[in-house]
């Protein structure tokens, strides 16, 4: 057993001799790649995502000093202005005084009487495509035929807020039409830092030309929604 054993050292201390020279440049390539995966790579990722952050904040810097100087460049007065009248076309809000004062304006310029009517509230807003916009439905009766009836309906398509004739049926004496009324709510965007403001063009500033002539109801007395 013991001869055994003394053979097996012999053995080994052969193997030993024979690859010494190749022991240490082994161990010391073993440790490299051991600190390359452990150390290194780390390293190449976190400087890889600290330069995506840099180019996103430069893109960001760049952003913001296109919008300062969009800013610097508009007056704020017209811009207020404009705002205004397309609050008052597209309420921010559910604007119901602004739309029984609409449909008691339209009913007073043509002479026309209406009936008892009552509001449907659109869908809410987050179950709607984003195409969509959130509306407020109302069925109007008008005690008037087709002359009182298409006299109406052209003046509230020229009334602010903006809204759209659905449906409309004519009768002798009395008549029905359905009326939508439009209201977007304000969004702000969660990341502002990267989001490019973009000047008035020239197709909104005509489109806000256009509401101005429109008529207004928000001068007149103030009608309280019945609810």
């Amino acid at each position: 057993m013991s001869g055994k054993i003394n053979l097996d050292i012999e053995s080994l201390k052969f193997i030993f001799e024979k690859n010494k020279p190749y022991i240490l440049p082994s161990i010391v390539i073993f440790t490299c790649i051991v600190l390359f995966f452990q150390f290194i790579i780390p390293q190449l990722k976190t400087l890889l995502t600290a330069r995506e952050q840099a180019k996103q904040a430069s893109l960001n810097l760049k952003t913001l000093k296109e919008n300062l100087n969009i800013l610097v460049n508009t007056d704020e007065d017209s811009l207020d202005s404009q705002l205004e009248v397309l609050n008052q076309a597209l309420p921010f809000s559910k604007d119901f005084s602004g739309i029984l004062n609409s449909i008691d304006f339209a009913s007073r310029r043509t002479g026309v009487a209406l009936g008892a009517f009552s509001l449907k509230i659109g869908e809410i807003l987050s179950s709607q495509n984003d195409s969509e916009l959130p509306t407020i439905t109302l069925s109007i009766p008008i005690n008037s035929g087709i002359v009182g009836v298409s006299g109406f309906v052209d003046t509230i398509e020229k009334t602010v807020p903006l809204s759209e004739v659905s449906f409309v049926k004519i009768g002798d004496n009395i008549s029905s039409v359905n009326l939508s009324f439009y209201y977007k709510p304000l969004s702000i965007p969660s990341d502002r830092d990267g989001v490019r403001v973009n000047p008035v063009s020239q197709k909104a500033l005509l489109l806000v030309d256009k509401l101005k002539n429109f008529e207004r109801t928000s001068g007149l007395p103030q009608i309280t929604p019945p609810f």
